[in-house]
């Protein structure tokens, strides 16, 4: 019985100790075709072992003292988390049953970090013996004739073993219990039929925003920050904040949510988040705390009109929109406008100058920075004023909206400098348009039908693609999939589409698989 992958950290060894068996055989003396017994352990069949098959990344994680932590509620599938990115776990069953065995000392209860400080890796373990920081608890076993005389040896006593390689030579020197038939006993301490593995994964982000769209976390304006603060505490508000801080303060009018809260309760890394969250829509609010705050979306459709309105008013064309004179101009509004929530909008639907170094998203989430020139993307701008008219429109929601009326009507909801963009194709991804019964362009049906709306999970959203629609076209699927960190859009396809070509000059159609 050996194990020829783990390599021990060197040690004493005999002369005749196989080379290349690494720790198993070292710590049982173990010759080259010697035969032993394997035998269950007292707790074989109460000792529960979960297995983890680790990365290269993942163990390097863990060898410079870093920490993995497993992230997920009880009805969410669990992920793995570093500080920079996040792993799906999954579950692997073996049809055979793998017996698990340990050095005869048994497992380390405390271990130094490369910083130098000793950690508990059980912090209930009754052994508090603090004398080194590698302590590791003594195997039960046979006495030998040294134990019940008191011999030592070398003098080591039967005090603990200070290092792996001790563990191992200990082992050596005192023998390895014997069976009836005279081969050495090798204990199993536990079994295990499956293990976990890995994945790295797209985070998980959706729950975290779902938390700050929710009032009173999302920013909706002055107006709407004032009635909440008239208006009495309802039932969810007064179950979702504790009724005093650490330092008395009344949290159940509490705006916001810690930094802290979200990156223990978000299945996503801390740099994920943070990330994520400086993007937007979220700011940071300094009359609260500095709390994380979303950010309602039909205000931010309004701070955009209002963006827009301002930058004409100072005189700037939409090519050039200073950010510092608008942030500031909209903050002496009354009402006023938060500076981080314009410099959001405005990073969200335009383009800065070359040469403006406006900052990063997480820097301008920080503080505030002197801003340089933004030109307006009037596709962007476009795109969001048809997403809110479409997303309030029942005639689009049964697929009855003409396209001609439609695009008359958007047009006319924009800025005159920005009106050339409200075109068809700027709609992919927001509505179906399908042939009206006169064929001709403008007769069109528009259906919305938003990207934004769909599962993040690839099956998940192919559901709710052919649940819409059994057939699909691919110049209509293409805007509705999008490749994810473990697979493109062409492993996507096959995996969950049929394609059917009756002709090869036929347009391939693409149904359920």
């Amino acid at each position: 019985v050996t194990e020829r992958s783990a390599r021990s950290e060197p040690g004493e060894m005999d002369d005749d100790t196989p080379q290349g068996y690494g720790w198993f055989a070292e710590a049982h003396n173990l010759q080259e075709g010697e035969k032993a017994n394997v035998v269950l352990g007292e707790d074989f069949h109460t000792n529960e072992v979960e297995l983890l098959n680790l990365n290269d990344e993942l163990l390097k994680v863990i060898e410079d003292g870093g920490e993995l932590m497993f992230k997920g509620g009880p009805d969410d599938e669990a992920v793995l988390c570093t500080e920079r990115t996040t792993y799906a776990v999954t579950r692997v069953e073996t049809s055979n049953t793998l017996l698990l065995f340990q050095p005869p000392g048994g497992l380390p209860t405390k271990v130094r970090l490369p910083d130098g400080t000793v950690d508990d890796i059980d912090a209930d373990a009754d052994d508090h013996d603090d004398r080194d920081p590698t302590v590791t608890p003594l195997p039960k076993r046979r006495k030998t004739d040294d134990d019940a005389t008191g011999a030592d040896g070398d003098g080591d006593g039967d005090g603990p073993p200070s290092t792996p390689a001790e563990a191992i030579n200990r082992a050596v020197k005192d023998g390895v219990p014997l069976g009836e038939d005279g081969l050495k006993d090798i204990v199993s301490f536990a079994q295990a039929s499956s293990h976990l593995e890995v994945v790295k994964c797209e985070p998980r982000l959706g729950p975290m925003w779902e938390r700050l769209r929710q009032r009173p976390h999302a920013y909706a304006g002055p107006e709407r920050e004032a009635e909440e603060e008239e208006a009495p505490v309802g039932d969810d508000e007064k179950n979702g904040a504790a009724d005093a801080d650490a330092d008395g303060e009344d949290r159940t009018r509490a705006r916001g949510i810690e930094e802290e809260d979200l990156v223990e309760n978000t299945q996503a890394s801390r740099a994920e988040i943070v990330h994520a969250l400086a993007a937007g829509p979220a700011f940071r609010d300094p009359t609260n705390g500095d709390r994380w705050r979303g950010i309602d979306e039909a205000y931010a459709d309004h701070v955009l009109d209002l963006l827009l309105v301002t930058a004409k008013a100072l005189g700037m064309s939409l090519d050039a929109v200073d950010e510092a004179a608008v942030t500031t101009a909209m903050a002496k509004d009354d009402p006023p406008t938060p500076a981080p929530v314009t410099r959001f909008v405005l990073r969200e639907y335009a383009e800065a100058h070359a040469g403006a170094h406006p900052g990063s998203a997480e820097e301008s989430a920080e503080e505030s920075l002197p801003g340089g020139l933004w030109k307006i993307d009037a596709k962007k701008v476009c795109r969001a004023k048809a997403s809110r008219m479409l997303e309030g429109s029942k005639a689009a929601a049964a697929g009855r909206l003409r396209l001609g009326d439609f695009l008359a009507d958007w047009s006319g909801r924009c800025d005159e400098e920005l009106r050339s963009a409200c075109t068809r194709d700027l709609l992919k991804g927001l509505a179906l348009i399908e042939k009206g019964a006169s064929g001709k362009d403008e007769d069109a049906l528009v259906r919305v039908f938003r990207d934004v709306d769909l599962p993040k999970q690839p099956r998940d959203r192919f559901r709710a693609i052919f649940a819409l629609k059994p057939r699909w076209q691919m110049d209509e699927l293409d805007a509705y999939v999008a490749a994810t960190s473990d697979e493109t859009v062409e492993a996507q396809l096959l995996k969950y589409t049929r394609v059917s070509q009756p002709t090869t000059d036929a347009v391939p159609v693409y149904s359920k698989r």
